[in-house]
């Protein structure tokens, strides 16, 4: 009785370090992500998403090949290759919007945006799959998105940290991201699925490529050009900057391992609350760290953004 118990609270603990752990490396990659574009001048987006997979990527050998802490898959058809290359392409241009986002618009902004991705996921598996759902599903989207529309307007006549192209580019990344969530979820669960850390492995080999291929074209040269410039009138140190460069994408590997390891070990039900909460945590730190400006309607806008994601969960939930 006594061993039952001591494991109950053993394992307890370890889900609630877990869920720490998560909370902390999201957190963390959002802001120095912010910091490092729109305080620190690396106007590169792209080249730092392609850091992001590229980290993952040597993340993923080391777990899979060398520890061997999960077992290795190989690619069953080329049909599934590219299905795989559709997801790298969706995966990338939602990292790579959302980072280009916080060059013109608030942390707590893309955050409040971001809760609409179960809006996005209905939608597009709906268009995709022919995934339907309960009207509670689709009455929650209703609220999801009136909560949103509320948001964008009290930030919008909050005038500081809103731009349209930050609009635009928060949008996008909610879009291909509950696209992403939509093939990924096909992936997973198909004829010849796959497991979340192989997939992750072959989706982020794939879009590291097809990102550093898009940043030589795109953003190479002005690389290159702020390499060359004096940035000794900076008011951060090199190192500060160079350590910030290396620990971000590490840290995104961090937030993707626990993110699999938090649906392993409960739901993705539950994992849809834990990320609700952890955005709400996002947006406190938004305002406490960069002094993101957050109106009264938006705030209310993003509660009831909440409200309807709560709904959306609970409405899921419901075996029809």
């Amino acid at each position: 009785e006594m061993l039952t118990i001591l494991f109950f609270l053993f394992a307890r603990a370890q889900f609630l370090a877990i869920v720490a752990l998560y909370y902390w490396s999201n957190s963390f990659v959002i802001m120095t992500n912010k910091q490092l574009i729109g305080r620190m001048g690396f106007n590169f987006p792209i080249f730092l998403t392609s850091l992001h997979m590229a980290t993952t990527v040597g993340f993923s050998y080391l777990m899979i090949d060398v520890l061997k802490v999960f077992q290795k898959q190989t690619v069953a058809c080329a049909r599934q290759r590219t299905n795989i290359r559709w997801l790298a392409i969706q995966f990338a241009v939602s990292l790579w919007c959302g980072n280009w986002s916080l060059e013109y618009i608030d942390v707590s902004y893309t955050v409040m945006v971001g809760a609409t991705t179960p809006f996005f996921v209905c939608i597009l598996g709906f268009v995709f799959f022919n995934t339907v759902y309960s009207r509670s599903v689709y009455a929650s989207l209703v609220v999801i998105v009136g909560g949103a529309l509320v948001t964008t307007y009290g930030k919008a006549l909050g005038g500081k940290g809103f731009t349209l192209v930050g609009l635009f580019l928060t949008l996008s990344s909610t879009f291909f991201r509950g696209l992403k969530t939509v093939w990924q979820g096909y992936l997973l669960q198909g004829e010849q699925k796959m497991s979340s850390p192989n997939l992750l492995r072959y989706m982020a080999t794939d879009a590291m490529i097809i990102l550093f291929l898009l940043g030589v074209v795109m953003e190479s040269g002005s690389l290159y050009a702020w390499l060359q410039s004096e940035t000794g009138d900076a008011d951060y140190g090199f190192w500060q900057f160079a350590s910030l460069l290396v620990v971000n994408p590490i840290t995104a590997y961090g937030a993707n391992y626990t993110q699999f390891l938090l649906i392993q070990l409960s739901s993705a039900l539950s994992f849809q609350v834990i990320g609700n909460s952890k955005g709400v945590l996002n947006v406190i730190a938004g305002v406490l760290i960069f002094g993101d400006r957050v109106t009264g309607l938006a705030a209310a806008g993003y509660m009831i953004t909440l409200v309807g994601v709560a709904c959306y969960v609970r409405a899921k939930s419901v075996k029809v």
